[in-house]
């Protein structure tokens, strides 16, 4: 492992704790998930210098991978999609296992979904993406540009990624079965009103008397 000044390593690993509260905190407070994802990320670019980060989630229905959230230097209202194994992103939903670019400039397999990355004409930049896993199926994956820095743990950034994957899979869940739950009583009520309206429509009022013939 890298070794560090104990202060330095001391508040890396407060600001790391305070990023999991907050993170925890901001997943809890709302069922919009993609607001709580935002803020998040938002949470990631603030504690930790984040240049900007995503998060892409795979669809229950269509199967689709589809960016979900966005936060820092990005081009907000994009509507991005993935497959499977392309790109860093692609690889981490294939795989389910977290990967570390360390330099993006020298990466071949690099695709720029969510940015271009104007930055990399005078920064070069590290990629840090680690999956969100859902009951052991990769359903997600969240990631980070930062400024790089030849002393950086790397391998530590990719495991604390993970477990901030691992709180956004709990609210995956969450999101999906209050989805599930609303989607019943939708079809609950469809149900129920169209046989309230074949019991009562007048088409089924019989009656044998002269004014009720008219």
């Amino acid at each position: 492992a890298q070794w560090m000044e104990p202060d330095e390593a001391h508040s890396g690993e407060v600001r790391k704790l305070s990023t999991l509260l907050e993170a925890s905190q901001a997943l809890s407070a709302t069922l919009d998930l993609q607001a709580a994802l935002t803020r998040v990320l938002d949470i990631l670019v603030r504690h930790h210098g984040a240049v900007r980060g995503s998060v892409v989630l795979q669809s229950e229905n269509s199967g689709e991978v589809e960016l979900e959230a966005v936060a820092g230097a990005v081009e907000r209202g994009k509507r991005v999609r993935f497959r499977l194994g392309e790109g860093i992103t692609g690889r981490v939903m294939q795989t389910g296992k977290p990967m570390v670019v360390p330099r993006v400039s020298r990466e071949p397999m690099f695709v720029n979904r969510v940015s271009e990355r104007p930055e990399l004409r005078e920064q070069e930049l590290s990629y840090v993406s680690a999956p969100v896993t859902l009951d052991g199926k990769t359903v997600g994956a969240i990631s980070i540009d930062l400024k790089y820095k030849a002393d950086r743990d790397y391998n530590r950034m990719a495991k604390f990624l993970g477990v901030v994957g691992s709180m956004i899979a709990q609210a995956v869940r969450v999101h999906r079965l209050i989805q599930a739950e609303r989607q019943r009583l939708v079809d609950e009520n469809t149900h129920l009103r169209q046989e309230l309206k074949e019991r009562y429509d007048f088409s089924n009022i019989i009656g044998t008397s002269g004014p009720m013939r008219q």
